[in-house]
């Protein structure tokens, strides 16, 4: 029984801790109702049940995933060596994660998708829209969650290293929408659709390509952590080296997904079937590849 017992990495000091944590985050997660009802206007309960609105349904619970993938990273830091150390660290860190959360729903709709609102899509009732909004979130929290782990340390001063990775996280992701959107409209000049176009035209098979992609460079970047080294004496360095892989791994994610898409959907007109046909199957399809893409760089370095 002692042998047993000391398999087992768990002392009394750290329930403490564990405890106050998961308070924390239980208690993060359930501010999502009241943030999401005052977004909205409209209370959950209405919106969700009494109106039925499945594109709102979707926003959330991407809003819910991301939120715990976020807190995963908050409380993967180093305890505080106090209790009001580690409460203060981790409601910092929620705060911000929760930030972090409403600035990528505003670039994303302002800045990315600018020529159209998901969040006033998504209110009508816009599948596709809620899908592009979940898997936003849920990308850019990838991204945080693993600059936080990558931080040494749950300090204020690794807090304003992941704000600055948020920052640079969101002109990649910036980057990965202009190049769907670039390629979507060049395939579709001749029917003068835009991939902007197709999201308020409720397409799903494009939404979920548009941010399968998203969510296989948020995966691929996030395996920067694993191949840079986080050096607080060389902090601009080691930020700097952190921008160039991310950069480097993004390219290299897309072009890799593109031979394997040739490989397993060959002879098949992508363009016709997700952009015409609104083909869920071979939309979903090519997401996987992204993602399997994306898995394959966390595998391999991160």
């Amino acid at each position: 029984m002692e042998n047993l017992t000391q398999m087992i990495m768990l002392s009394d000091a750290a329930l403490t801790y564990y405890a106050i944590d998961f308070v924390i985050l239980l208690g993060f997660m359930a501010a999502l109702r009241l943030v999401s009802s005052a977004i909205a206007g409209i209370s959950l309960q209405e919106l969700l049940a009494q109106h039925d609105n499945f594109s709102a349904g979707i926003a959330l619970a991407g809003a819910i995933i991301a939120v715990a993938i976020l807190m995963m990273g908050v409380v993967a830091g180093d305890a505080g060596t106090t209790y009001v150390e580690e409460i203060t660290l981790m409601v910092s860190y929620g705060i911000s994660a929760m930030i972090f959360m409403g600035l990528t729903r505003k670039i994303f709709d302002k800045i990315g998708l600018r020529q159209i609102s998901i969040h006033a899509e998504i209110m009508q009732g816009n599948v596709a829209a809620g899908v592009v909004d979940a898997f936003n979130l849920i990308a850019t929290a990838i991204i945080i969650r693993a600059a936080m782990t990558w931080v040494d340390g749950s300090t204020f001063i690794g807090l304003a290293v992941v704000v600055g990775i948020f920052l640079i996280s969101q002109v990649i992701l910036l980057l990965a929408t202009l190049y769907r959107t670039t390629v979507f409209n060049r395939r579709h000049k001749n029917t003068n659709k835009s991939l902007q176009g197709e999201i308020k035209s409720n397409n799903i098979a494009l939404a979920i390509r548009f941010s399968g992609h998203r969510l296989g460079v948020a995966l691929a970047i996030t395996a920067t952590s694993g191949i840079v080294v986080y050096d607080s004496s060389l902090l601009i360095y080691s930020v700097l080296a952190w921008v160039i892989m991310a950069v480097v791994i993004f390219i290299s994610q897309t072009i890799l997904s593109i031979i394997l898409r040739h490989i397993l959907l060959p002879k098949v007109n992508i363009a016709e079937e997700v952009g015409e046909q609104a083909n869920v199957a071979i939309g979903s399809i090519e997401a996987a590849i992204y993602i399997g893409i994306g898995f394959t760089f966390v595998g391999l370095f991160a």
